[in-house]
């Protein structure tokens, strides 16, 4: 548990959308580019979701293909933050032919700097470029998977709201029986 507060870390392809994800969602005003490394140093802002409370949102630099051992070191500072993160929100170029390997490239590297145990909730961006409608997934479980979004038109960003709140609810109610759990046993080493 890392204590009240939702930590949501935008992870990605570069140019895939996290800048402008980050931006319709915080309306923080960072600097967002159809370049390599755009973002190059973590931001974070406090965000309200309607029925999950204050939620903390950073945004990372972009992966690449290949990334070399001595960048992933260099941008260790900045990829922390996914290694602490909650959940992970996976944004992908829906639009691009190469997104499966691109999905793949990101997922290598959070396994090198030890982020691959975090949750991950996919973000389908940049469905205004494709045919595919703003639309929650969810997998055989009920656990949502991926949301369907534009982070430039803000087509399916109330979705990935609510999603995000079904998120920090989870973990509120963990938090809750974590507590009440510990408080129980506190009590029955106390008697003992």
């Amino acid at each position: 548990m890392r204590g009240d507060v939702l930590n949501v870390s935008l992870v990605g392809y570069t140019n895939a959308g996290k800048s402008t994800l980050f931006n319709a969602m915080t309306h923080a005003g960072v600097f967002a580019a159809d370049q390599l490394f755009a973002t190059l140093d973590t931001t974070s802002r406090k965000l309200w979701i309607e029925g999950g409370g204050n939620i903390v949102v950073s945004d990372t630099v972009g992966f690449i293909r290949d990334l070399p051992h001595s960048l992933v070191d260099a941008f260790h500072a900045t990829l922390e933050v996914a290694i602490h993160a909650d959940l992970l929100l996976h944004v992908v170029d829906s639009a691009s032919h190469a997104r499966d390997e691109q999905i793949d490239e990101v997922n290598k590297v959070l396994r090198e700097i030890g982020a691959d145990q975090v949750t991950q909730l996919v973000a389908w961006n940049k469905i205004d470029l494709t045919e595919a409608m703003p639309g929650v997934e969810r997998d055989e479980y009920g656990n949502i998977a991926r949301v369907r979004v534009s982070a430039r038109t803000g087509e399916g960003l109330s979705l990935l709201r609510s999603a995000l709140a079904e998120f920090a609810q989870a973990k509120a109610e963990l938090r809750s029986r974590a507590m009440a759990e510990a408080e129980n046993d506190a009590k029955h080493d106390y008697i003992n």
